[in-house]
């Protein structure tokens, strides 16, 4: 398959021209091993999907990586916390390929609204719990 060049959305350096990362994922991950909170924030079309993307795969040996989509998190989500909280437990259930089988049913009940204190402290003990039960690095 020849490559192409790739003018919107993700790339993929298999199919696409693109410039080397390395220097860029280097950098990152020297920020999330030292626990330092970072942004993207470029024009469109500057690689940030790419980089974000090429970051998961780079850190997913060494951590748990959890990529969501605010996308799918509508305006209505965010009029109530409680609201919030199982919106949030939707994304984090598409996307928690390894998460626990006893979390995933804790996720489960607040998406679907079936927990009584569905507080965003709540939500994050959960999450607190699913680090606790990672065998990869965790920050908490």
């Amino acid at each position: 398959m020849a490559r192409t060049f790739n003018t919107e959305g993700y790339c993929d350096s298999q199919m696409h021209y693109m410039v080397d990362l390395t220097g860029r994922l280097e950098r990152i991950r020297a920020m999330v091993d030292a626990e330092k909170y970072f942004t993207i924030n470029r024009a469109r079309q500057y690689g940030k999907t790419t980089v974000l993307a090429a970051l998961a795969e780079y850190l997913k040996k060494d951590y748990e990586v959890i990529s969501l989509d605010f996308q799918g998190i509508s305006y209505a989500d965010f009029v109530s916390e409680q609201n919030f909280v199982a919106a949030f437990s939707r994304q984090l259930l598409l996307c928690g390929k390894n998460m626990p089988d006893d979390l995933k049913a804790e996720f489960e009940q607040y998406a679907d609204h079936k927990v009584r204190e569905m507080t965003i402290s709540a939500l994050f003990i959960l999450l607190l719990k699913w680090c606790g039960n990672s065998e990869k690095r965790s920050y908490y």
